[in-house]
This record gives C-alpha cells, structure tokens and sequence, in this order.
C-alpha cells in the first residue's frame, strides 16, 4: 500500500530526488534517444574490449535500445536481467515523479523490504552470477569465448609471448 507521508519534503530532499530521477531516467532516455536518431551509443564493456571475455552487465545496453523498440525477445537474449533493470527504473522514476508533484515522501512496505532486505540482495547478486556463469559456459562451450581471447589485446599479448 502507497502512502504520502504528512510532511512535506524539505528543499535538499527535493534537488535529492530530483538528482536521483535525472540518473534513473537516463537509462530509459537514452534508450529511445538512440533509437530514434542515427547515432549509436557510445558506452562499450572495457573488460569485453581488452580480455575478449564479457562482464556480467554485457548487454545490457542492447536490451535496453531493444526494449525502447520493442523487441522484449531480443532484449532477454542481450541480457536476461535488462528488461528487470529497465522495469526497476521505470518504476523508480515513477515512484520519485510522484514524490515530487506531491512533494511528499511516498512510504511503501514492500518497496522499503525489496530495498533493504539483504536476503533479496543476496537472492539477486546470486541469480546474476548464476546467470553470468550459465553465459560464459555457453560460450566457452560454443568456442566464441576462445576465439574472442585469442583476438582480444590481452590474447593477443599473451599469446605472441
């Protein structure tokens, strides 16, 4: 259940939400920005791009540009928990526009217990690296992940050693 609290939020909580809704809403901006223009984005995966060997966030750009097409199956298939962080922000920003037409706190047990349970923490930490491991498996499996190292700088370093 979603409560207004009585107080009205002071001035530095305000610019606090403000800032914290401009960062949870870039993502989804950025999404449809790049979607609509022909400009490409210009994040990369340092650790990809030096080892060859993608990060456990690999993707999540791609899901996000799919999801702002449309495209949920090729949003799943770029990163399984994009379309989970594109929902967690959308709602987040939400939740902060709301608090801002309002200039109230908006109170809410299940969201306070989805934020600060350490058990949901580690429940989530704990599905992304198991989502991670099942990722890397496949695709040593598949040969890419060698093939990607023997091409990548640090491959290439130390291989030619």
């Amino acid at each position: 259940m979603l409560k207004f609290s009585r107080r009205p939020l002071s001035r530095n909580q305000i610019q606090l939400r403000a800032f914290k809704l401009s960062l949870v809403s870039s993502p989804i901006l950025g999404a449809f920005f790049f979607n609509h223009t022909d400009y490409s984005s210009p994040f990369f995966c340092p650790l990809r791009t030096f080892t060859g060997i993608p990060c456990p966030g690999c993707g999540m750009t791609r899901s996000f540009l799919a999801i702002a097409r449309g495209d949920f199956s090729g949003a799943i298939a770029y990163n399984l928990f994009g379309p989970i962080l594109f929902a967690g922000c959308f709602v987040f920003a939400l939740h902060l526009t709301a608090e801002l037409f309002a200039k109230r706190s908006l109170h809410s047990p299940q969201l306070q217990f989805l934020l600060h349970s350490k058990k949901v923490r580690f429940l989530a930490l704990s599905a992304l690296f198991c989502y991670y491991a099942i990722r890397i498996d496949g695709l040593a499996r598949s040969g890419e992940l060698s093939i990607d190292f023997a091409r990548s700088p640090l491959g290439q370093f130390l291989l030619s050693s």
